[in-house]
């Protein structure tokens, strides 16, 4: 596998990940059952190691799609920024997480106010993840870029003449 290839493999684990980790971190909040939390902790961590490997194949990933047609270095460049920025977040988010674990299982106070942090790092975390993924997705899907004019014939006809030569 090439970089590209892993890039693309991997990068909806962070995306997945860090959303659905949002939603389980907000129901063992409200739930108030340690247990949740545990698993929402534990998704952050792994989100945060996949989110890893994706920025460290990015350049790979650039260098084989750069010159491919419709394909510009700005956006590679505002994809590799909301990138680094949606790393920041998750970053801040698993280590509040691991030490949250950590104050856990030494039974210290302030885990409350750690976890609710930890909930505003990773709400953030998982707009930016998804504003990166976006980004990332025009690279190659000019369909998806501000001003794109969708055709929305098929290339042998539109849909009614279709179904007119179908019938004959």
């Amino acid at each position: 596998m090439n970089a590209a290839q892993i890039h693309l493999a991997l990068n909806h684990f962070p995306i997945a990940g860090t959303i659905l980790a949002c939603i389980i971190l907000l129901w063992g909040f409200f739930a108030k059952k340690d247990q949740i939390k545990i698993v929402g902790i534990t998704l952050v961590i792994i989100s945060t190691l996949a989110g890893l490997v994706v920025a460290q194949t990015g350049d790979g990933a650039e260098e084989i799609v750069e010159h491919k047609p419709l394909v510009t270095k700005n956006l590679i460049h505002e994809h590799e920024e909301a990138g680094d920025r949606a790393m920041v977040a998750i970053d801040i988010t698993a280590v509040l997480g691991i030490a949250w674990l950590v104050m856990y299982r030494l039974k210290k106070n302030h885990l409350e106010k750690i976890f609710a942090l930890m909930l505003v790092t990773n709400l953030a975390s998982a707009i930016l993840v998804a504003d990166a993924a976006h980004k990332g997705g025009q690279i190659r899907h000019d369909e998806i870029r501000k001003g794109a004019i969708v055709n929305a014939e098929s290339p042998g006809g539109s849909e009614n003449e279709n179904k007119e030569k179908n019938k004959s």
